[in-house]
């Protein structure tokens, strides 16, 4: 499905009347399905307008209706009838025999459909077919329903539907409790089909539509088995704020963010058992959802993830199906990444390479981690796809990893690595003051104690120092060479140094590479989750 966000409804009408304008130029005795209420009136405005500038020609044009009240007489000021050739037909160069509604003041309603069904069928089928979205999902009258109708049929209104489409009438009495319209079935056939959304209360049924998965009671999802689908929204209806999760070792944060601004963060404890994580996040979620219009929620979480089962080795996820579970508790449409996946996808919003379209994050922890994002999008496969701390920069006499393999480039450039390398070298020189901050910390360094030494001028520290910037530059150059990216963003506590970290390690770089020290650090994993 394209999806195209509109600053305004006007937009919108613009768009989506130039959509079937190229339709029309394209094959003059197209077959249009249409369809009613508020949405389209703007792409109908703007349809006469071409054609009474001559821009486009419509007298070939054959059209059908999507659905019509049930019962109701065509005179009827709130028939589709008479709304079609107050809002269009009566405007254009339409011939009028070649206007298809379903016929309200039919005796036998069911003869009715399947007589329009058949018109459809010997015409050739349709060529582009007009849609809304109510607010439950709905498309045509086709409402919520554990089996949905799938061709044209006579269907009962819901509730919500009739309260609804009452500001059209005089009382609510007045609206019809049925309706005649094309089936799911009907509607797919369809060779493309542009869908219309408008206005913040359509906000939440286009997130459903967009994150969530294909069912009946959301109808407008089962447009996602089409081939040729095109959204066409405005910022209201897409907006709504989207809240992400970042669940680490120690802590759970959570960001809101809303029109692309950071609205709010908060952060949890992470609990030792699976289901008491499960309970923490989604109560936090709820408590978040009271105070936030979310409309959407996503998750970064540690380990691999196949067919929607999560399985962790630092947290006790063993196959979780992890979205599924938060969002039965939540009742909002969730969606989960992995975590290294969020943070560049947060990089590339929210960090210093918003101008880019291509990145790649490092993160410099425990391990190297990272995520790539190509064409905007996180890349990603069925196998695990941007594992770069394992990509072999030492091929003889490489250091053993835990992966299995040796001259991995984490066992090198990770502060894990970078702080067993200092001790290695700490030992082989006791008269280093590396050696002594060795022995004061109890036969242990850290990344911070390197830079202390190298602060007190320690040759052994520097060389340390020098000979990660060595590694950590031949892997930069190995990535700009395989995914040639705008950038290569380094996240991690090491980054903390910024430029005594990055200065020496451009002189180091033999390729022109962009790098940048994450922006976001810590907050990149939940702000890009909420961009998922």
């Amino acid at each position: 499905m394209r999806v195209i966000v509109c600053e305004n409804y006007e937009e919108l009408s613009a768009k989506a009347a130039g959509l079937v304008a190229a339709q029309i130029t394209l094959k003059p005795d197209c077959i249009l399905g249409l369809a009613t209420g508020s949405t389209p009136v703007g792409m109908y405005g703007n349809l006469i307008a071409l054609c009474q500038k001559g821009d486009i020609d419509f007298s070939q044009v054959r059209a059908f209706n999507l659905d019509e009240y049930y019962p109701i007489k065509k005179d009827n000021e709130q028939s589709y009838c008479r709304f079609m050739y107050d809002n269009l037909f009566s405007k254009v160069n339409i011939d009028l025999k070649n206007t298809y509604i379903p016929n309200g003041e039919t005796d036998d309603p069911v003869q009715e459909c399947e007589r329009y069904e058949t018109l459809i069928r010997d015409s050739g089928g349709i060529d582009l077919q007009i849609l809304g979205i109510g607010q439950n999902g709905h498309i045509g009258f086709n409402e919520p329903d554990a089996t949905l109708n799938s061709r044209t049929h006579l269907t009962a209104l819901t509730d919500s539907t009739i309260k609804a489409n009452a500001r059209f009438f005089d009382t609510y009495d007045e609206v019809p409790k049925h309706a005649l319209t094309m089936g799911i079935a009907t509607i797919l056939r369809a060779k493309k089909i542009v869908l219309l959304a408008s206005g913040a209360n359509k906000s939440r049924v286009v997130s459903a539509l967009l994150n969530g998965g294909i069912n009946t009671s959301i109808p407008a999802t089962m447009l996602k088995t089409h081939p040729d689908v095109v959204l066409i929204c405005d910022r209201d209806a897409y907006s709504g704020a989207r809240l992400g999760v970042d669940i680490g070792g120690t802590n759970i944060k959570f960001a809101v963010v809303d029109g692309g601004a950071v609205q709010y963060k908060s952060a949890i404890k992470t609990a030792s058992s699976c289901e008491a994580i499960l309970s923490d996040i989604s109560s936090e979620i709820i408590r978040i959802m009271g105070e936030y219009h979310v409309k959407n929620v996503g998750i970064g979480t540690p380990g691999i993830i196949k067919k929607g089962l999560v399985t962790c080795a630092n947290l006790p996820f063993d196959k979780t199906p992890l979205e599924r579970l938060i969002s039965e508790k939540t009742e909002v449409s969730v969606c989960v990444d992995n975590d290294a996946n969020c943070a560049a996808l947060g990089e590339i919003t929210f960090g210093n390479t918003t101008d880019c379209s291509n990145i790649v994050l490092v993160t410099l922890g425990t391990g190297i981690g990272g995520g790539i994002i190509m064409d905007g999008q996180i890349c990603r496969s069925n196998e695990n796809i941007g594992e770069i701390g394992h990509m072999i920069i030492q091929a003889e006499g490489g250091r053993a990893c835990p992966c299995g393999q040796t001259g991995c480039w984490e066992r090198y450039c990770s502060m894990t690595a970078l702080a067993e390398s200092a001790e290695e070298y700490a030992l082989a020189n006791k008269d280093s003051i590396l050696y002594h901050l060795y022995l004061e910390n109890g036969n242990k360094l850290s990344g911070k104690l390197i830079f202390d030494a190298m602060d007190r001028g320690c040759p052994a520290a520097n060389t340390v120092f020098d000979r990660f910037l060595n590694y950590l530059a031949r892997g930069i150059e190995s990535l700009a060479n395989i995914f040639g990216p705008d950038a290569i963003v380094l996240a991690g506590g090491v980054t903390v140094q910024k430029d005594r970290l990055l200065e020496p390690l451009q002189k180091k770089l033999k390729k022109d590479v962009r790098v940048e020290i994450s922006k976001l650090q810590g907050d990149a994993g939940a702000l890009g989750a909420a961009m998922l």
